[in-house]
């Protein structure tokens, strides 16, 4: 770069870049070790679905609960109660009017009402007892009352028979009591109340304080408790309490599921919150329960997520009971956590992690001169007014930053980064290449080619993971680690290098017989490229590359294109022996084009397919900075991914290496055929 352009101005950008990054990379470190101290998961499971469960499948609660524990779990969530689960587990008995008189004659006994009795039972009496509370505060005045019939109490209810079955009727604190006998955590979760009152709150409170067991608040629908009327007045019991509030993780992993004012309770509650993730049954009936494992796995490892909440399948397998093939695959995930270093318990709360604002400003600094250097690398005419673009643009970052337009600016440099380093790391490639290009393949031969590729693939990485660290440094703190906030412009890190790296490619090398120097240059590689007839075998071209193109593309983010079925062997297998899996896209694409890149330049292979090869290894570079982008992962999972791709691209090479000496032997043999003939 420097010897392209002999000016001072790049030893200055290069040395601001370089206080950049060691700001950036200091304020990564400490980032680094909010996330060491956080790495205790809970494993979460539904209370109702072992009660259930010990009905059916001939043993007791007792039994299971050590088994779900052996498992791995750690808390059981629990509900609200409604009159048709108290029923179902033999607390109270529910009667509608018409069909109590058939068995009862008493003028007391109206045919449109329903009616509730205690079962008579230890349990039962103290379940009705609790349900007489819970009535009297939900329900009208005219339709709750209490009435004895032949010296049993019983409560006569006026409402639709069907509707009031599934009633919420909040949380019992004798269900909370049950639950604390195990032994486990629980992990409450409340409904929200139509038009709550301070009285509703008090009553989930006082739920709250009748055990010591109590790990978090996971709210059940599309709202908070209280929402939001007494949302200030649930937060500060919330305080009080020093009780997380749990986010659950939205299905295409972007931000969390709706549920109005639990953002805003993590706000203001210094963001004392864990996040989840579940997944529905629907879901997990489709995966065998070694993909289910992996799914709650690599989300744990690769998202901070710190709870986790497993559903359960429909049907045993295996020869099992349900409880055995549910108990199974959590246990899997428990052992593969375990393996990698985090410990199961009350899950962990990450420190609200805010870094300084002189380093931030350093990074700032540093992150906008890096952007200046990929900008004059493409438009280089520019490079005569360098001074000032400098000088403009860190007064402008500079003064949004510490003016109040911290989030804006962030975000435009965390997208600049991942830009303009793969573009910087690829001119950097070209112009090596353009020194090599007089060489011969005869002086050279496949071992020191191997060895040059490998050495400048280990290059290109490094350089790429230190501009990739400016993404982490400019935007670290805990709400991008929670991903309250996201990296926006996923995409346009994939095109954006791409078109500019295009751009630099054609001031390097020749297409049309010269490179492009001037802007009349360019509109004449324009004019020509524009005139090029298109024949079948290119027509070929462009559809495979437009195939290329939807698979890269539309595989990027959280919502691309389907993985087919031998990818995700692939994948679950480097999971299994990496501390972070690489992505296919640099150590099978990106990565190995190094290798042939460096062969077409030694060949003379036809300048059209050196530069496909110079855009693969932009996308291999690319995706280790974009990597970056995903703020929920750990810092040191992205950099060791990083370097993990870097380990199976030098090892891919080998193959690479040796399909193209055999390639090479093949063409030498045929056109040596050719012009005997």
């Amino acid at each position: 770069m420097i010897k392209t352009y002999p000016h001072n101005i790049f030893k200055i950008l290069a040395a601001i870049i370089l206080l950049g990054v060691i700001a950036a990379g200091y304020i990564s470190w400490q980032r680094y070790n909010v996330e060491a101290h956080a790495t205790t998961v809970e494993m979460v499971y539904d209370y109702n679905n072992i009660l259930e469960s010990a009905s059916v499948e001939s043993t007791s609660a007792d039994e299971l609960f050590s088994l779900y524990k052996r498992s791995g779990i750690t808390s059981l969530a629990v509900y609200d109660e409604t009159p048709k689960k108290l029923a179902d587990h033999g607390y109270i008995a529910v009667y509608h009017g018409s069909e109590l008189i058939l068995h009862m004659s008493n003028p007391l006994i109206r045919g449109n009402r329903i009616y509730i009795a205690s079962t008579n039972t230890s349990e039962g009496i103290e379940y009705f007892d609790e349900l007489k509370g819970q009535l009297k505060r939900l329900l009208r005045k005219d339709d709750f009352h209490i009435i004895h019939l032949n010296n049993e109490e019983l409560l006569e209810i006026n409402a639709n028979y069907e509707r009031f079955l599934n009633m919420p009727l909040g949380i019992f604190k004798t269900t909370v009591k049950k639950v604390e006998q195990t032994g486990l955590y629980i992990v409450l979760r409340p409904m929200s109340v139509p038009h709550a009152t301070r009285e509703d709150i008090d009553q989930f409170f006082s739920v709250v304080d009748s055990s010591g067991k109590i790990s978090a608040i996971l709210f059940q629908g599309k709202e908070a408790l209280g929402y939001p009327a007494q949302l200030e007045y649930l937060l500060g019991g919330l305080k009080e309490r020093h009780l997380p509030v749990v986010l659950i993780e939205a299905q295409n992993q972007l931000g969390f599921e709706r549920q109005d004012g639990t953002l805003t309770l993590s706000n203001k509650d210094g963001y004392n919150t864990v996040r989840l993730y579940a997944m529905s049954k629907d879901e997990l009936i489709k995966l065998d329960p070694k993909e289910a494992a992996s799914r709650f796995y690599v989300s744990t490892i690769e998202r901070n997520v710190r709870m986790n909440l497993f559903p359960s399948y429909k049907f045993a397998a295996n020869g099992e009971t349900l409880s055995e093939t549910n108990a199974r695959y959590i246990h899997d995930v428990t052992n593969r956590l375990e393996k990698h270093g985090f410990n199961i318990g009350k899950a962990s709360v990450m420190e609200p992690y805010f870094p300084s604002r002189i380093l931030r400003a350093a990074s700032i600094a540093g992150a906008a001169s890096l952007c200046v250097v990929a900008i004059l690398l493409i438009v280089p005419f520019l490079v005569k007014y360098a001074w000032p673009i400098e000088v403009i643009v860190f007064l402008f970052t500079q003064t949004l930053y510490w003016t109040g337009y911290e989030a804006i600016l962030r975000q435009a440099l965390a997208l600049g980064c991942a830009v303009g380093t793969p573009v910087i790391v690829m001119s950097l490639f070209m112009d090596y290449c353009v020194q090599k290009k007089q060489s011969a393949f005869k002086n050279i031969g496949w071992g020191h080619l191997f060895i040059e590729a490998v050495l400048l693939l280990w290059g290109c990485g490094i350089l790429s993971l230190i501009g990739a660290i400016y993404i982490s440094g400019i935007l670290s703190d805990i709400r991008f680690f929670l991903e309250m906030n996201i990296f926006r412009g996923v995409k346009l890190t994939f095109i954006l290098p791409l078109i500019c790296v295009s751009l630099i490619y054609i001031q390097r090398f020749p297409f049309f017989g010269k490179v492009v120097v001037t802007d009349k240059d360019f509109i004449g590689f324009v004019k020509k490229f524009c005139q090029i007839d298109i024949k079948l075998g290119v027509l070929a071209l462009i559809s495979l590359l437009g195939i290329i193109g939807f698979i890269f593309i539309g595989r990027s983010g959280n919502n691309g294109a389907p993985v087919p079925s031998f990818e995700i062997s692939l994948r679950r297998f480097l999971e299994d022996i990496m501390y972070a899996r690489p992505r296919e896209k640099e150590f099978l694409f990106g990565h190995p084009a190094i290798l042939a890149s460096l062969a077409a330049l030694y060949h003379r292979w036809p300048q059209i397919l050196h530069y496909f090869l110079v855009i693969a290894i932009t996308i291999g570079q690319g995706s280790m900075v974009e990597t970056f982008a995903h703020m929920r992962s750990p810092f040191i999972l992205s950099l060791i991914r990083g370097i993990d791709g870097l380990v199976a691209g030098t090892a891919v090479m080998i193959i690479v290496l040796a399909g193209l000496i055999i390639l090479t032997h093949i063409t030498e043999f045929f056109g040596e055929r050719y012009g005997k003939e």
